[in-house]
């Protein structure tokens, strides 16, 4: 399955490809909270990545949330196929969360710190930045550094600093 083009989908075609289920959220919120389901769980099939979102009272609002972080969780996590490049999107400016480009900005800058086994130095080498520029620019994506620390703490690697 070629990553890029997956991350490029629509929402109706990508929810086609995933198990949907609607629950009750979690938390406070009274009655309302405790009797309608208006969470969303997205389960992408084919990889296994799931995402659920309860931030709103809304059940649609709550499912094109969800699809936003499926499609944020597979530009991490999902490694490309052999001689699948990135579309040309530049390192910066970054695109909004809410662009259709940001999973394809995370997909880029995500495989190239794979590929340098999540060294920062060898990463920015690979997008023709420096190490200092690709820290800016990941310590501005709550996102993006979040999963970049939790994948270099399992490696065993020193934690980086904003």
């Amino acid at each position: 399955m070629k990553k890029y083009p997956l991350l490029a989908l629509p929402d109706g075609q990508l929810l086609g490809q995933c198990r949907f289920e609607a629950c009750r959220g979690t938390g406070p919120g009274g009655q309302k909270r405790n009797k309608t389901s208006t969470a969303a769980r997205v389960t992408h099939e084919a990889t296994g990545i799931s995402v659920w979102d309860d931030t709103t009272r809304s059940q649609h609002q709550n499912l094109r949330l969800a699809l936003r972080r499926l499609r944020w969780e597979l530009a991490v996590f999902l490694p490309p196929e052999a001689g699948e490049l990135p579309p040309g999107i530049p390192l910066s400016p970054v695109p909004g969360e809410s662009s259709p480009q940001y999973p394809l900005w995370l997909g880029k800058v995500f495989d190239a710190l794979r590929r340098g086994e999540y060294n920062i130095a060898s990463a920015a080498a690979d997008l023709g930045c420096t190490p200092s520029r690709l820290l800016r620019l990941m310590g501005r994506e709550p996102f993006a550094w979040q999963k970049l620390a939790e994948e270099r703490q399992r490696r065993q690697l020193p934690p980086l600093h904003r």
